[in-house]
């Protein structure tokens, strides 16, 4: 019985472990870009962190509450998002995630942009996830 446990504790460890690693936080930040795509608020709230700081290029901060607001009310529309490289570094319990990324959006006013962007994010394991915790974003034209 106690080796059926220690297997058993082996796997969950390795399981945890596993989720911390690039690969983990390169799903949640797939995952979150799918998210934000199909308008999947809960899949959101549970990848953004409750103090979120979220930085557009042209300077707009969101919160945590205003990112979810606005895309479910139709503010920001996401169509694609094109991240195919990410530059992953691992912490312990922090990743900073930077990556080049070509984003097709609608904002009220304003329809079909095109954004080539250079994106840096922070994200933190926390209540056994990965959480994005900060992001900014500026223009890559040369």
């Amino acid at each position: 019985m106690r080796l059926l446990l220690t297997i058993s504790l082996f796997f969950v460890y390795g399981a945890a472990v596993a989720q911390q690693s690039e690969e983990g936080i390169r799903k949640a930040v797939y995952a979150y870009n799918d998210a934000i795509i199909k308008k999947d608020t809960a899949a959101m709230k549970k990848l953004l962190h409750g103090k979120l700081s979220y930085g557009h290029s042209n300077g707009w901060i969101e919160t945590r509450t205003e990112q979810v607001t606005n895309l479910y009310n139709g503010t920001i529309n996401y169509h694609k998002i094109d991240q195919p490289e990410l530059e992953v570094i691992v912490n312990g319990r922090t990743a900073t995630v930077r990556g080049n990324g070509v984003f097709e959006v609608d904002m009220k006013g304003q329809e079909h942009m095109i954004f080539d962007l250079h994106v840096m994010q922070t994200w933190i394991w926390e209540d056994g996830r990965w959480q994005m915790l900060n992001r900014q974003s500026m223009s890559n034209k040369k």
